[in-house]
């Protein structure tokens, strides 16, 4: 067998492959992958883990300072005194309550990151999801179109056994039914890829040949006005929501920072025994200590907190006008791009597959040759796939738009 044979029987083997594997796929709807993907994705459970850890990390510098116990013997000139005593600091300053206020904020801040990292990673998979669905439907345009010039091959073949068709036009039809076989390969090859990239994301050893996306890559859903959907960014999007909960964090460990200048007293208590030759007695031993704040009195950490806390304004004025401008540009695109699929859609019509018919029968009574009829059934994939990659171009719109916003405005 020659080498091009050789290589006509792999390749057809392939392609034989990935129709099986195609056909043995289960479908999923985006709401089923979207579950499975918040199921099985290892980033998403390490997300969750970080708000733990912060809630965690913050309580532990909020909690009171243990008590401990001393126990004390003396014996000097015949006499031993034993004291058995208890120590515990006082915090009488108010400073824990605030830096358990302080926790709080930080573990809504990192609540509202997670929330917006959730969404951001959701993001990716819906897009990985809509590319496998276009992958799916790009190779379903091009196996009809394969279909429809064997069909055409077809009748040539036998129109040249019954020695009433032109050579010229089979071999023209034969040079056709290749390329579109060659391009049928290659999306075959694509759609292998977005089913791998989409089970990724999902539980380590999925197998990518069991995924199929239902559904239509178009989308539809009505857009907000634009003011409501910046107005809607600036309150829900999670890490704009973080930094606010980061200056409020700030503020409350700055409270804490200034009770830093009031001691709080550290309470001894317990009990002494001595005991002398002949003579043994017990009773009870008080003790309070004062702190003396000289060199310490929480001015660095003041400082800190306040210099973060101006940054935080900083970024928080910066992010404001950041979200402003992503709203409106994301938003400005999304609509521009819908209205040009939309009318992409509505000037094709149905207008490729009467040309492809007129051309079919034009052909069939003489009126027009080969090129022509292989030039209409081009015109009509190429338009198919035209609309197909106009309407992908909007739901990557809207996927953007959802980042922008913070939430899924556009399911």
């Amino acid at each position: 067998m020659s080498f091009c044979g050789r290589r006509c029987v792999f390749q057809f083997a392939f392609l034989v492959a990935l129709s099986a594997a195609s056909a043995a796929a289960q479908e999923m709807t985006e709401a089923d992958a979207l579950r499975r993907f918040e199921r099985e994705n290892a980033q998403v459970r390490a997300l969750a883990a970080r708000v733990r850890e912060v809630r965690a990390e913050f309580r532990a510098a909020s909690l009171a300072p243990n008590p401990s116990i001393t126990y004390t013997r003396e014996d000097s000139a015949g006499t031993q005194d034993s004291f058995l005593l208890v120590q515990q600091e006082l915090p009488i300053t108010g400073r824990l309550g605030l830096l358990r206020r302080a926790g709080d904020s930080a573990t809504s801040a990192a609540q509202a990151s997670t929330n917006y990292s959730l969404l951001l990673l959701r993001s990716e998979f819906r897009l990985a999801f809509y590319a496998l669905l276009l992958a799916q439907q790009r190779e379903t345009h091009l196996a009809k179109s394969v279909n429809d010039l064997d069909g055409i091959l077809s009748i040539l073949r036998d129109r040249e056994h019954e020695g009433e068709g032109s050579k010229f036009d089979q071999l023209r039809a034969e040079r056709e039914l290749a390329d579109a076989r060659a391009n049928h390969a290659s999306a075959q090859v694509l759609l292998a890829q977005a089913r791998s990239r989409l089970a990724a994301m999902l539980a380590p050893g999925t197998e990518p040949a069991s995924l199929s996306a239902k559904g239509e890559v178009a989308g539809g859903a009505a857009l907000p006005p634009v003011q409501d959907l910046v107005a809607r960014a600036l309150d829900k999007r999670g890490d704009f929501a973080a930094r606010r909960n980061d200056l409020q964090r700030f503020e409350y460990e700055e409270r804490a920072a200034q009770r830093l200048r009031i001691p709080e007293p550290v309470l001894s208590a317990g009990l002494k025994r001595t005991t002398l030759p002949g003579v043994r007695d017990s009773g009870y031993a008080v003790s309070v200590t004062v702190p003396i704040p000289l060199f310490n009195r929480g001015q660095t950490e003041v400082e800190r907190t306040r210099a973060a806390q101006e940054r935080t304004q900083t970024e928080i004025a910066a992010h404001r006008q950041q979200i402003e401008t992503e709203v409106k540009a994301t938003y400005e695109g999304l609509r521009l791009r819908r209205q040009i699929a939309e009318q992409y859609a509505k000037e094709l019509g149905q207008k490729g597959a009467e040309l492809s018919r007129i051309a079919q029968i034009a052909y069939q009574e003489g009126e027009q040759g080969i090129l022509e009829l292989l030039d209409a059934y081009r015109t009509a994939l190429f338009s198919r796939l035209q609309a197909l990659e106009l309407a992908w171009s909007a739901k990557q719109a809207e996927i953007e738009l959802n980042r922008a916003v913070g939430e899924e405005v556009l399911p």
